[in-house]
C-alpha cells in the first residue's frame, strides 16, 4: 500500500544519505519546486486511496490514468527545475572557487544527466598524459 509520507521524511533521509547537516535539510524544506510536487503528490496518494480496489489494488480508468499521468509529468518537471538549480549552483561555485586562484571542494555528490560527454582528457582535469599543445611555425614565416 502507498502512503506518501510528506517532504520532511524524504528530505531528511536524502539530507542523512548526503551527510548533510539537519539544518540544512531544515531549511530545504521551504523550496517552492519541492513543495509543487509535494502537493501534487498527496494529491495523488489521496486520489490513490480513494479508487476502487480489486483484490486490494486499485482500479483506475483510461482516462483517469492520463490524469495521474499528466500530474506525476508536472511533478518530473519539478524535478527538473531542481537538478537544474543544483547543477548550476556548484557550477558558479567552482568558477567563484577558480576566480580566487583556490582548488573547489571535492563534493561527496554531484548532479549528472545521461547527455554529459565524458570530460576530454586535460591536464587540469588530472590527465598526465595530456599535453598542452605547442605552437609551431613554419620554416621561411615570421
Amino acid at each position: 500500500m502507498w502512503r506518501y509520507r510528506g517532504t520532511p521524511h524524504y528530505l531528511d533521509r536524502q539530507g542523512d544519505r548526503l551527510g548533510l547537516p539537519r539544518t540544512l535539510t531544515d531549511r530545504a524544506k521551504h523550496n517552492s519546486e519541492i513543495y509543487k510536487a509535494s502537493v501534487l503528490l498527496g494529491q495523488l496518494c489521496e486520489r490513490w486511496h480513494k479508487a476502487r480496489k480489486e483484490d486490494g489494488v486499485p482500479v483506475f480508468l483510461d482516462s483517469e490514468l492520463e490524469q495521474v499521468k499528466g500530474t506525476l509529468g508536472q511533478c518530473e518537471l519539478e524535478a527538473k527545475k531542481l537538478h537544474a538549480l543544483a547543477a548550476t549552483a556548484a557550477t558558479m561555485i567552482d568558477e567563484a572557487w577558480r576566480a580566487f586562484g583556490l582548488e573547489p571542494p571535492v563534493r561527496p555528490f554531484a548532479v549528472s544527466c545521461e547527455l554529459d560527454k565524458p570530460p576530454r582528457p586535460t591536464a587540469a582535469n588530472g590527465d598526465a598524459a595530456a599535453k598542452p599543445l605547442k605552437s609551431t611555425s613554419v620554416k621561411g614565416s615570421k
